[in-house]
C-alpha cells in the first residue's frame, strides 16, 4: 500500500476549480523540514495506535473527532457520476456515509471528495 498527502507550505496553485491556499497565506511560520517532522512524527503515533488493524475502531474515532465538514454539504464523484448529501460519518468499514436529499444512506469507499459550496457547484 502507498499513501500520500500534498500539502501547500509556502505557495498553493492559482486558478483551481476548487479553493486553495498555503499554511504561510494562513499565517502559519514553519518550514517544510518542520512539517515533515510533526507529520511523520503523528505518523508514527497512529501507526502504533492502528496495530495491525486491531485499532481500527480507535483510529475511526480519533478521525471523527476531528474531521472537517461532518453534518455539512458534501459531494463525491465516483466513476464520472456525483453523489450530493450530507456528510453523516464514517461507518465501521471507514467508508464515507452521505445521507442524498431523498433522505437515502449513501456509502462511498473512495471517490473525490468536496465539501461546502464547491459541493453546491458544478464538479
Amino acid at each position: 500500500m502507498a499513501v500520500g498527502i500534498g500539502v501547500n507550505v509556502v505557495a498553493h496553485p492559482p486558478d483551481l476549480p476548487y479553493p486553495a491556499t498555503s499554511l504561510q497565506a494562513l499565517g502559519a511560520t514553519c518550514d517544510a523540514e518542520t512539517l515533515f517532522l510533526a507529520l511523520s512524527d503523528a505518523w508514527t503515533d497512529n501507526a502504533r495506535l492502528w496495530d495491525d488493524g486491531r485499532g481500527l475502531d480507535a483510529i475511526r474515532r480519533r478521525w471523527l473527532a476531528r474531521a472537517a465538514g461532518l453534518g455539512g454539504e458534501v459531494a463525491v464523484r465516483i466513476d464520472g457520476n456525483v453523489v450530493r448529501g450530507t456528510f453523516e460519518t464514517i461507518d465501521a468499514d471507514c467508508r464515507f456515509v452521505i445521507r442524498d436529499d431523498e433522505g437515502s444512506v449513501v456509502t462511498v469507499a473512495a471517490g473525490d471528495v468536496h465539501f461546502g459550496a464547491v459541493a453546491s457547484a458544478k464538479i
